[in-house]
């Protein structure tokens, strides 16, 4: 009688310990799934900035689709002289 005794308490501590360790894995459940719909909300606000960004490339995408790069001879022609400038310089911009 006495070992079915000891038995029974092994068994009971063995279910004390599982019934603690289950707990533990529903908190930790509980916290990844917190973190889980965090993510979630992030994913969603990136993909509409990705949309978002999409849209606008789209846009000056079709606004240069037939552009041409330009020559050396249209840079060099570019006007850089500045005017009304705050300070004056002594260093000649080159």
């Amino acid at each position: 009688m006495f070992s079915k005794v000891k038995e029974l308490a092994t068994a009971n501590n063995t279910i004390k310990n599982l019934n603690a360790t289950l707990k533990y894995a529903e908190e930790k459940a509980k916290k990844a799934d917190k973190l889980v719909a965090e993510l979630e909300k992030e994913i969603e606000k990136a993909n509409n900035e990705v949309e978002k960004h999409g849209k606008e490339f789209e846009k000056v995408k079709s606004k240069t689709e037939s552009a041409e790069p330009m020559t050396k001879e249209d840079v060099d022609a570019i006007d850089i002289t500045i005017y009304k400038a705050d300070t004056q310089s002594t260093e000649e911009i080159k």
